[in-house]
């Protein structure tokens, strides 16, 4: 008998939600089938199963369950099987469907049940599995929502599942990294001239973001601090590639998918690959592997109002940059003469128990020089 285990899916979840199981309880899988879906507060992730038998289900669809624990078991036959429900007590497997064939995950369930919703509006959501950020969607309470007694009384806004997870992560992050930061002006008038024609020449949206990534991944072996994880208190962990985690959200919640090799990819590559990070945000479709593995983040500010931002560190690495968003500004040239040119500004908050101030402001120089001088940025390396 073989068992089907909950992984650790990523650090901020104490729990998941079986989401579905893909295969029938009782039927008959191979190694390497997918059986079942996870819901973590970002993603939705697939479980394949390592044994070939006959499978049984142990929890069931809407529960919760957390790393390490059996959620099914795989049997040699059928009669192993049933030898097992006989002499077992009942598992409560049984998918938590009404009537009317809709599931309601336990979260889900007890969300409804707090905030009093009518099941009519939870069906009237059309799907097939109700998940908590679904009813979430419905939250408005049918009456005022109890409050302290020194507390000013008013609604109570529920924070859905993603969003708890980022405050797992910003908590976790204020509390173990004492992270300092510092911050430069960069001229990018070649560089945004350098972007429009790239876009123009290869039909691809090239912008400030793909060059930064690109001159961060070109910085790695001079800096390999910077691209460091997991320090101890005695040692960091040094990497090979520049994979580069960058920030993204369209409304349905803060990600920070992971562009693998960046060093190795063209801008137009670069544009591609965060192009798709786009549309994986709206439609919410990132398995974790597209969420695990950086080695540095960008955090992408770039609306025009934005002059400094202070980007937060995750827990388990070094460096963290900032990318504000373009203002004109008047200069003097060389001549002494008023001049206006784009700039932005550029920042890095970074591990002070692993770099320094100076490395710090180096560090930002090479960014800054590379953004200023783009030629090498198109192509590969």
């Amino acid at each position: 008998m073989a068992d089907v285990v909950v992984p650790r899916l990523n650090t901020n979840d104490r729990t998941y939600v079986l989401l579905d199981w893909l295969v029938d309880d009782g039927a008959v899988i191979r190694r390497g089938d997918a059986v079942v879906v996870l819901e973590t507060s970002k993603t939705a992730e697939e479980l394949v199963c390592e044994g070939a038998g006959v499978l049984h289900h142990v929890v069931a669809v809407g529960g919760e369950c957390r790393p390490g624990e059996v959620i099914g078991r795989v049997f040699a036959a059928e009669s192993e099987r049933q030898r097992f429900l006989a002499a077992a007590p009942p598992s409560g497997a049984a998918a938590a469907a009404g009537q009317d064939g809709v599931v309601l995950t336990g979260p889900a369930r007890a969300l409804i049940e707090e905030l009093g919703i009518p099941l009519e509006r939870v069906r009237a959501l059309g799907r097939s599995v109700v998940r908590r950020e679904d009813v979430e969607q419905l939250a408005t309470p049918v009456g005022p929502a109890p409050a302290p007694t020194d507390a000013v009384p008013g609604r109570v806004h529920l924070l859905p599942r993603s969003q708890q997870g980022v405050a797992a992560v910003v908590t976790e992050s204020h509390r173990t990294v004492p992270a300092a930061f510092t911050a430069v002006s960069v001229d990018v008038e070649q560089a945004t001239d350098l972007a429009r024609r790239l876009s123009r020449s290869t039909r691809c949206l090239v912008g400030l973001p793909e060059l930064l990534v690109k001159a961060l991944a070109g910085l790695r072996e001079r800096f390999p601090l910077f691209f460091g994880t997991n320090y101890d208190g005695r040692s960091v962990r040094l990497v090979d590639g520049a994979h580069v985690g960058v920030t993204v959200d369209v409304g349905t919640g803060l990600f920070i998918p992971v562009v693998r090799d960046a060093q190795e990819m063209a801008c137009t590559q670069l544009a591609d690959v965060l192009m798709d990070f786009r549309e994986r945000a709206t439609s919410r479709t990132f398995r974790t592997a597209d969420l695990t593995g950086a080695t540095i983040v960008v955090s992408l500010q770039g609306e025009a109002d934005v002059t400094v931002a202070v980007p937060l560190v995750p827990p388990d690495l070094v460096c963290a940059v900032s990318l504000g968003g373009v203002r004109r500004e008047l200069i003097l040239d060389d001549r002494g003469e008023v001049v206006p040119r784009q700039v932005t500004t550029i920042g890095v908050a970074y591990d002070h128990r692993v770099v320094n101030g100076r490395d710090a402001l180096l560090f930002l120089r090479e960014t800054k020089a590379a953004l200023e001088a783009p030629t090498t940025l198109a192509g590969v390396r």
